[in-house]
């Protein structure tokens, strides 16, 4: 069986560049150990920077990290697929996207294509990641000029639950082409 599950995991990433494979890892672990890491603190607008525990700087600093390895990352994936391909609806271009939830109504899996239903989240997860990181940094930043900003803290968990939610559809439709392949 765990043979057969590194096989599942290989064809998964069949069509990922070699650096590209690595960079996806390291973001999943680093946006893993974010959530576990945010969901055992308690940081509050009003909190003063002094008033900050260690496991929230642990967790500020390791996404200071993950920031320019998530730029890097969606560097990647935009030279690979082009912004047309991750973002059809921002170009009017709905038709893949409507093809692939025709699919999904029939009860299969659609493949994965450009301008696709996979390929329009994953722009979406870019983008969620992206907001994640900038808005966490920019409280950050804010904190240690000025002080606590409530607005920016409600803005950076605003955009963590889209990443949460970005995370774990991905990880289940990621096990949904599994299943697909072991049944095959």
């Amino acid at each position: 069986m765990n043979v057969k599950l590194r096989q599942g995991i290989k064809v998964l990433f069949k069509s990922l560049p070699f650096l590209e494979k690595y960079l996806h890892f390291a973001v999943m672990i680093g946006v893993l150990f974010q959530l576990i890491s945010s969901s055992l603190m308690h940081v509050h607008g009003d909190t003063q920077l002094d008033n900050i525990a260690d496991l929230a700087f642990i967790h500020i600093y390791a996404g200071l990290v993950l920031f320019p390895l998530s730029i890097i990352f969606a560097i990647k994936v935009i030279m690979r697929r082009k912004l047309l391909d991750l973002y059809p609806w921002f170009f009017g271009r709905y038709e893949g996207i409507k093809e692939d939830i025709e699919c999904l109504l029939k009860g299969r899996l659609p493949e994965p294509k450009p301008a696709g239903l996979a390929a329009t989240v994953e722009g979406l997860g870019l983008l969620a990641l992206l907001l994640a990181l900038t808005t966490g940094g920019m409280w950050f930043l804010v904190v240690n000029i000025s002080g606590p900003s409530e607005l920016l803290l409600s803005v950076h968990k605003l955009c963590v639950t889209f990443i949460q939610i970005y995370f774990f559809a991905h990880g289940a439709f990621a096990l949904l082409h599994l299943f697909k392949w072991w049944r095959e």
